[in-house]
């Protein structure tokens, strides 16, 4: 016999997250439940405007990266030059 299913009370049958994932042994790769409507698709406007706030977004961090890394790399190397040294 197999065993009973249990029941809660909160559980109303929704799907929360989909676990068909690569690597678990229960994976299909053919299951294809996940299609775009096309009114579901971004414009090309509306692309341009998330592409517009990723830059506005992320582009102060990678400048300060890219300058913390110049920094750091100018005062190595003028500390191998011994230009700090008197």
């Amino acid at each position: 016999m197999g065993k009973k299913k249990k029941k809660y009370a909160d559980d109303d049958g929704r799907i929360i997250s989909d676990m068909n994932v690569d690597g678990f042994s229960w994976y299909r790769p053919t299951k294809s439940d996940k299609k775009i409507a096309d009114e579901d698709k971004p414009t090309r406007k509306e692309r341009h405007a998330m592409m517009r706030a990723w830059f506005a977004a992320y582009l102060p961090r990678i400048f300060a990266i890219v300058v913390g890394f110049g920094l750091a790399a100018a005062i190595v190397t003028c500390w191998l030059n011994g230009w700090f040294v008197k």
